[in-house]
């Protein structure tokens, strides 16, 4: 059920993200990482904001949020207003990629409202109190003139959940077990990419196939099916994601929110990108030696991507030395934004 600011009760911080099987589901993923450990750990009361009452606010409710979907007749600047009038919070997040403008943020900064952005590019990072960056090369490109936030970049504030800081045992598997996960929808088709790449190894190995909870492609996946061996597992509904990535010797992943998953659970990755963007974004754990990134997905063949992992397969010790430079991302991105967050409200107050 869609909250109801008549019988809801006081919200002290909203956040504003989206998610669509078209979108993809990361920016929904990472606010809910964000506000379950505000919520779990710090005791503080939360509201989401998206703009359509589809898969995202599905996912919103199932974590046990209210969630707040933008009317038809307002634009977002006038809908966020309204709602921060109501609800009179102390804090707004948002992790959008719309038109909204960086004017409507200075006006809630100005009412005392503590405003942070997650992963911004555009100017509205300008008018926030606190913004937070995993360390991509876009930020070197990056105007931060006429800023007077405080801003926050590096490996330390990837937003996780929880389960993704815990220590799990690194695999000892008989033939080496391959992952193939590409997001809650795959709106590219990644995954058939992958396995038309995998089934060209002549290798011994085991796949396993996850298929998020808006997967797009069922079809062409059906058609494929009876072409692969027993070594292929679809896995469908999976609960217990942190596990199943640390049981895995390799990872074949779009970047995403996922890249950042398996290397805070120190398995080694190749990347492919949905967007120039994304590709770009994943050169930073390329960089750090964590994952291999082979660029947009369109301009990569299935012999070429078959070629990458061969060559993995092949070379444990590359694949050990990728899995030890994950060390630095430590997956508690959550709790050191959440102080941070709390601190600046704290100041405010």
């Amino acid at each position: 059920m869609m909250a109801n600011i008549t019988n809801l009760p006081s919200v002290e911080i909203l956040v504003r993200c989206d998610g669509s099987p078209q979108l993809g589901l990361g920016h929904i993923v990472r606010c809910l990482a964000l506000a379950t450990e505000l919520r779990d750990t710090f005791n503080m009361r939360l509201g989401f904001l998206t703009l359509n009452n589809d898969i995202g606010a599905e996912i919103i409710e199932q974590h046990c949020f209210p969630c707040f979907i933008k009317p038809i007749e307002l634009d977002e600047a006038e809908w966020i207003d309204a709602l921060i009038r109501e609800i009179a919070p102390k804090a707004i997040i948002l992790d959008v990629r719309t038109q909204l403008a960086a004017s409507a943020l200075q006006l809630w900064r100005d009412a005392g409202i503590t405003v942070a952005v997650i992963d911004d590019p555009s100017d509205r990072r300008k008018a926030a109190d606190l913004a937070f960056y995993p360390p991509v090369p876009q930020l070197d490109d990056v105007d931060w003139h006429g800023f007077t936030g405080e801003a926050f970049v590096g490996w330390d504030y990837i937003l996780l959940k929880k389960a993704f800081s815990l220590p799990l045992p690194r695999p000892k598997n008989r033939m080496p077990v391959l992952l193939v996960t590409m997001g809650g929808s795959d709106p590219g088709g990644l995954t058939l990419l992958a396995l038309n790449a995998l089934r060209q190894l002549d290798q011994e190995f085991c796949a396993k196939v996850v298929l998020g909870k808006a997967f797009l492609h069922n079809e062409a996946l059906d058609r494929m099916l009876p072409e692969l061996s027993d070594n292929f597992e679809i896995l469908r509904n999976v609960t217990e994601m942190p596990s199943l990535m640390a049981g895995c010797d390799l990872a074949i992943a779009a970047f995403g929110g996922t890249a950042y998953e398996l290397a805070a659970l120190k398995v080694p990755s190749i990347l492919l990108g949905y967007t120039t963007d994304h590709a770009r974004s994943a050169e930073a754990l390329d960089r750090a030696g964590m994952a291999i990134s082979m660029g947009v997905y369109h301009q990569i063949s299935p012999p070429n991507l078959a070629a990458r992992v061969r060559s993995l397969l092949e070379d444990a010790p590359r694949r050990l030395g990728m899995s030890l430079a994950c060390k630095a991302l430590d997956g508690l991105g959550a709790q050191r934004i959440s102080r941070i967050i709390l601190e600046r409200i704290g100041s405010h107050v």
